[in-house]
């Protein structure tokens, strides 16, 4: 059985996203949505209207919390999905990386046991490393994500301070915690005394009807919650959004510090492009392309990779986790491929220790045109018949 261990990771996000202005490249590493999935005329419309008629505003100092009016939105929204809160509860956020970074810095020490799934989202990983917790990776059995049963004897033992969990369309696996599982889950970590800190930046895109994030079965007491709309409006727009329970004001003083509020311009611009109520019009969108692409890229991966890959089939989303024969050398079919203008993400970089590597790749089906990822798909499967 595993036991939680201190690790050291190494330079992943900054490299990946060097490479997404790399216009050589055909890039199935970044997990960022293609161009054309951004309303970029209704988003002119909103900051056009900003500028226009709420100026003062959108360019002056805010709060640290964020946009008023965006967050009574958000709560609204949020009430429709099962989450119970309110704006005093939430808080806005540069993105949903500041708010993981923030909420894992405020709920861990280090030394600490902080448990993630294995395989887990680089960013993630980076942020626990330099921390100095003490990592309990709970592995990711297949698309209903964590392996429960082992989950709980874990949890038992070690009674981790945290857990990590990407609950939706989990980043790499594109795993899926079923309802049932998250209900159980939030039991048992209120038994063991551990927070969950959902990160269901996905969520918006999932294909599961009637699907619940954690934080619906909870009342911000065990369940913290981040999620932003970088991977649904726009990545450059920086809007996250927080709800980090009982940590509400430490969270936004921690903010404050660190950037006083942020981007004053985009948050009311976001807010008046969430109030022509279009996002949910965009969402159908989102999902018809995300469908299609997914579709698209798994004929080809059937067409050209090896019959040994096993690709699992998220029901969402942009991302394909592909795991590959356990001999196969994956940081030299990378290294080739880069040669050949293709860039993928490997199965290293979402692993803490060597022991739990397997040969995998992260595809992104959005971000290039048709034909690249089709012809970047082509050019992997070639080298991995070859290697």
């Amino acid at each position: 059985m595993v036991s939680p261990y201190t690790f050291q990771p190494r330079g992943r996000l900054l490299d990946v996203m060097r490479q997404v202005g790399d216009p050589d490249l055909i890039n199935l590493a970044a997990g960022l949505p293609s161009v054309h999935c951004v309303p970029k005329a209704d988003l002119q419309e909103a900051f056009a209207a900003t500028l226009a008629e709420n100026a003062d505003e959108a360019l002056g100092y805010h709060v640290p919390d964020g946009d008023l009016r965006l967050r009574e939105l958000l709560v609204d929204r949020f009430r429709r999905r099962g989450i119970n809160t309110s704006v005093n509860q939430m808080v806005i956020t540069t993105g949903c990386s500041q708010a993981l970074h923030g909420m894992i810095r405020l709920i861990a020490k280090p030394g600490d046991v902080v448990a993630c799934e294995a395989p887990a989202y680089y960013s993630t990983l980076e942020i626990m490393g330099d921390l100095g917790v003490k990592v309990l990776p709970i592995p990711v059995r297949d698309g209903d994500g964590i392996d429960f049963e082992l989950t709980q004897t874990l949890f038992r033992r070690f009674r981790p301070r945290l857990f990590v969990l990407c609950s939706t369309l989990s980043n790499p696996s594109g795993a899926t915690v079923p309802n049932e599982i998250r209900k159980e889950l939030v039991e048992l970590c209120r038994k063991t005394g551990t927070r969950i800190l959902e990160d269901e930046i996905y969520g918006e895109l999932s294909e599961i009807p009637n699907l619940k994030p954690i934080r619906a079965y909870d009342d911000g007491s065990t369940v913290s919650y981040v999620t932003s709309f970088s991977k649904t409006v726009a990545p450059g727009l920086r809007v996250g959004v927080c709800l980090p329970g009982l940590d509400a004001n430490a969270f936004a003083l921690q903010k404050c510090q660190q950037d006083m509020h942020s981007a004053t311009l985009c948050e009311v611009a976001f807010r008046r492009y969430f109030e022509t109520g279009r996002f949910d019009i965009h969402l159908d969108f989102l999902r018809r392309l995300n469908r299609e692409r997914r579709e698209l890229a798994l004929r080809v991966i059937e067409e050209c990779f090896p019959t040994t890959a096993k690709v699992w089939r998220p029901a969402g989303g942009f991302l394909l986790w592909v795991q590959l024969p356990a001999n196969l050398k994956i940081k030299q079919v990378y290294r080739t491929a880069l040669t050949q203008k293709v860039a993928f993400c490997h199965g290293a970089a979402f692993f803490t220790s060597e022991e739990q590597q397997i040969p995998a790749m992260r595809l992104n089906c959005s971000r290039p045109s048709e034909d690249d990822l089709v012809t970047g798909l082509r050019i992997l499967g070639k080298i991995l018949e070859r290697d």
